[in-house]
Protein backbone atom coordinates (compact mmCIF):
# COMPACT_ATOMS: atom_id res chain seq x y z
CA UNK A 1 0.00 0.00 0.00
CA UNK A 2 1.45 3.51 -0.97
CA UNK A 3 2.14 5.83 2.20
CA UNK A 4 -0.48 8.11 0.48
CA UNK A 5 -3.45 5.42 1.10
CA UNK A 6 -2.13 4.92 4.48
CA UNK A 7 -1.87 8.33 5.30
CA UNK A 8 -5.72 9.30 4.30
CA UNK A 9 -6.39 5.84 5.87
CA UNK A 10 -5.20 6.35 8.95
CA UNK A 11 -6.54 10.14 9.02
CA UNK A 12 -10.04 8.45 8.33
CA UNK A 13 -9.81 6.11 11.81
CA UNK A 14 -8.66 8.81 13.57
CA UNK A 15 -11.80 10.93 12.54
CA UNK A 16 -13.82 7.96 13.15
CA UNK A 17 -12.37 7.09 16.85
CA UNK A 18 -12.44 11.36 17.53
CA UNK A 19 -16.78 11.04 16.69
CA UNK A 20 -17.30 8.22 18.52
CA UNK A 21 -15.22 9.33 21.72
CA UNK A 22 -16.52 12.44 21.70
CA UNK A 23 -20.04 10.97 21.15
CA UNK A 24 -19.60 8.67 23.96
CA UNK A 25 -18.43 11.28 26.53
CA UNK A 26 -21.20 13.66 25.84
CA UNK A 27 -23.62 10.63 26.54
CA UNK A 28 -22.02 9.86 29.72
CA UNK A 29 -20.44 13.24 30.86
CA UNK A 30 -21.80 16.29 28.87
CA UNK A 31 -20.18 19.00 26.76
CA UNK A 32 -17.54 20.42 29.48
CA UNK A 33 -16.17 16.57 29.89
CA UNK A 34 -16.36 16.70 26.00
CA UNK A 35 -14.22 19.86 25.67
CA UNK A 36 -12.18 18.18 28.45
CA UNK A 37 -10.90 15.51 26.54
CA UNK A 38 -10.33 17.42 23.18
CA UNK A 39 -7.97 19.74 25.21
CA UNK A 40 -6.30 16.29 26.43
CA UNK A 41 -6.06 15.66 22.54
CA UNK A 42 -3.87 18.80 21.81
CA UNK A 43 -1.38 17.34 24.27
CA UNK A 44 1.34 15.69 22.77
CA UNK A 45 0.08 16.07 19.25
CA UNK A 46 2.06 16.78 16.36
CA UNK A 47 1.11 18.89 13.33
CA UNK A 48 2.09 17.48 9.41
CA UNK A 49 3.85 20.19 8.07
CA UNK A 50 3.94 20.82 4.25
CA UNK A 51 6.76 19.91 2.53
CA UNK A 52 7.84 16.17 3.93
CA UNK A 53 7.52 13.30 2.50
CA UNK A 54 4.40 11.14 2.29
CA UNK A 55 6.04 8.35 4.75
CA UNK A 56 7.21 11.27 7.22
CA UNK A 57 3.39 12.42 6.93
CA UNK A 58 1.62 8.88 7.71
CA UNK A 59 4.43 8.33 10.12
CA UNK A 60 3.26 11.22 12.09
CA UNK A 61 -0.55 11.00 11.90
CA UNK A 62 -0.13 7.24 13.22
CA UNK A 63 1.68 8.45 16.16
CA UNK A 64 -1.24 10.87 16.53
CA UNK A 65 -4.09 8.58 16.09
CA UNK A 66 -2.18 6.17 18.65
CA UNK A 67 -2.33 8.89 21.38
CA UNK A 68 -5.62 10.16 20.85
CA UNK A 69 -6.91 6.80 21.10
CA UNK A 70 -5.56 5.45 24.12
CA UNK A 71 -6.23 9.47 25.86
CA UNK A 72 -9.98 9.15 24.89
CA UNK A 73 -9.84 5.32 26.31
CA UNK A 74 -7.98 6.36 29.25
CA UNK A 75 -10.63 9.53 29.75
CA UNK A 76 -12.99 6.81 30.32
CA UNK A 77 -10.92 4.49 32.60
CA UNK A 78 -10.44 7.12 34.78
CA UNK A 79 -13.60 8.48 35.46
CA UNK A 80 -16.03 4.50 35.32
CA UNK A 81 -12.88 1.87 35.55
CA UNK A 82 -13.97 -0.95 33.71
CA UNK A 83 -17.35 -0.05 33.01
CA UNK A 84 -16.05 2.99 31.10
CA UNK A 85 -13.23 0.27 29.36
CA UNK A 86 -15.87 -1.56 28.13
CA UNK A 87 -18.26 1.30 26.92
CA UNK A 88 -15.56 2.43 24.89
CA UNK A 89 -15.12 -1.12 23.61
CA UNK A 90 -18.72 -1.13 22.55
CA UNK A 91 -18.80 2.42 21.48
CA UNK A 92 -15.72 1.64 18.99
CA UNK A 93 -16.82 -1.60 17.62
CA UNK A 94 -20.47 -0.08 17.11
CA UNK A 95 -18.47 2.82 15.00
CA UNK A 96 -16.42 -0.36 13.10
CA UNK A 97 -19.98 -1.65 12.30
CA UNK A 98 -21.08 1.52 10.99
CA UNK A 99 -17.78 2.07 8.79
CA UNK A 100 -18.69 -1.08 7.17
CA UNK A 101 -22.19 -1.26 7.11
CA UNK A 102 -22.43 -1.37 3.40
CA UNK A 103 -19.51 -4.09 3.12
CA UNK A 104 -21.31 -6.50 4.92
CA UNK A 105 -24.81 -5.75 3.50
CA UNK A 106 -22.89 -6.49 0.08
CA UNK A 107 -21.22 -9.98 1.38
CA UNK A 108 -24.43 -11.22 3.18
CA UNK A 109 -25.58 -11.39 -0.63
CA UNK A 110 -22.66 -12.79 -2.21
CA UNK A 111 -22.47 -15.15 0.83
CA UNK A 112 -26.36 -16.29 0.23
CA UNK A 113 -24.51 -17.61 -2.94
CA UNK A 114 -21.04 -18.59 -1.84
CA UNK A 115 -19.58 -18.26 1.42
CA UNK A 116 -16.74 -18.97 0.27
CA UNK A 117 -16.26 -16.46 -2.35
CA UNK A 118 -18.04 -13.58 0.57
CA UNK A 119 -14.81 -14.95 3.09
CA UNK A 120 -12.16 -14.53 0.16
CA UNK A 121 -13.55 -11.08 -0.57
CA UNK A 122 -13.38 -10.05 2.96
CA UNK A 123 -10.31 -11.49 3.66
CA UNK A 124 -8.70 -9.85 0.68
CA UNK A 125 -9.85 -6.75 1.39
CA UNK A 126 -8.39 -6.81 5.43
CA UNK A 127 -5.13 -7.90 4.02
CA UNK A 128 -4.88 -4.35 1.97
CA UNK A 129 -6.72 -2.17 4.34
CA UNK A 130 -4.95 -3.24 7.89
CA UNK A 131 -1.55 -2.51 5.97
CA UNK A 132 -2.83 1.10 7.43
CA UNK A 133 -1.52 -0.10 11.06
CA UNK A 134 1.32 -2.32 10.26
CA UNK A 135 3.20 -4.05 7.19
CA UNK A 136 2.94 -8.06 7.37
CA UNK A 137 3.13 -10.74 5.23
CA UNK A 138 0.10 -13.35 4.02
CA UNK A 139 1.69 -16.57 4.77
CA UNK A 140 -1.63 -18.23 4.10
CA UNK A 141 -4.54 -17.59 1.94
CA UNK A 142 -7.11 -20.59 1.54
CA UNK A 143 -11.11 -20.39 1.08
CA UNK A 144 -11.41 -20.85 4.52
CA UNK A 145 -8.39 -19.43 5.85
CA UNK A 146 -6.19 -16.40 6.29
CA UNK A 147 -3.12 -16.09 7.87
CA UNK A 148 -0.91 -13.46 8.62
CA UNK A 149 2.96 -12.65 9.90
CA UNK A 150 3.49 -9.87 11.81
CA UNK A 151 6.89 -8.73 12.63
CA UNK A 152 8.01 -7.03 13.97
CA UNK A 153 4.33 -5.22 14.70
CA UNK A 154 4.62 -1.27 14.15
CA UNK A 155 1.58 -1.10 16.40
CA UNK A 156 3.99 -2.29 19.36
CA UNK A 157 6.76 -0.26 18.44
CA UNK A 158 4.71 3.01 19.56
CA UNK A 159 4.63 3.62 23.04
CA UNK A 160 0.58 3.83 23.29
CA UNK A 161 0.90 0.81 21.40
CA UNK A 162 0.64 -2.10 24.01
CA UNK A 163 -2.43 -0.69 24.97
CA UNK A 164 -4.14 -0.32 21.73
CA UNK A 165 -2.86 -3.95 20.98
CA UNK A 166 -5.03 -5.16 24.34
CA UNK A 167 -8.08 -3.01 23.64
CA UNK A 168 -8.17 -2.66 19.68
CA UNK A 169 -6.51 -5.64 18.08
CA UNK A 170 -7.42 -8.31 20.65
CA UNK A 171 -10.86 -7.07 21.45
CA UNK A 172 -12.56 -4.50 18.84
CA UNK A 173 -11.67 -5.76 15.69
CA UNK A 174 -12.19 -9.64 16.34
CA UNK A 175 -15.77 -8.58 18.14
CA UNK A 176 -16.40 -6.55 15.22
CA UNK A 177 -15.50 -9.51 12.88
CA UNK A 178 -17.39 -11.51 14.89
CA UNK A 179 -20.50 -9.80 15.18
CA UNK A 180 -20.75 -8.45 11.19
CA UNK A 181 -19.12 -10.86 8.94
CA UNK A 182 -19.32 -14.15 11.35
CA UNK A 183 -15.41 -14.62 10.81
CA UNK A 184 -12.93 -15.44 13.64
CA UNK A 185 -9.97 -13.75 14.48
CA UNK A 186 -7.29 -15.41 16.61
CA UNK A 187 -3.88 -13.65 17.52
CA UNK A 188 -0.71 -15.33 18.75
CA UNK A 189 1.83 -13.01 20.26
CA UNK A 190 5.27 -13.39 20.75
CA UNK A 191 7.15 -10.04 21.66
CA UNK A 192 6.84 -7.86 19.16
CA UNK A 193 5.89 -10.72 16.71
CA UNK A 194 2.06 -11.85 16.02
CA UNK A 195 0.42 -14.47 14.10
CA UNK A 196 -3.29 -13.32 13.09
CA UNK A 197 -5.30 -16.15 12.15
CA UNK A 198 -8.82 -15.79 10.24
CA UNK A 199 -11.52 -17.81 10.13
CA UNK A 200 -14.83 -18.50 8.98
CA UNK A 201 -17.09 -19.21 12.18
Amino acid sequence: MPYIEKLGGILVYTKMSEDFAQHLVMEEFGKEKVDELRSLWTQGIESIPEGISDQDKYEIAYRNFMRKWVYSNNFMTVREGDVGTTKYMHAAIEAWKRKYAFKAFVLKIVGSISHKAAFGMLTKDLAYKLQIFSPFSVTEFKDNRMVLSVSPCKILTDRNGARFCTMACQNIIPSWLQTQFNVKMNLTRQGDNCSVVFEPF
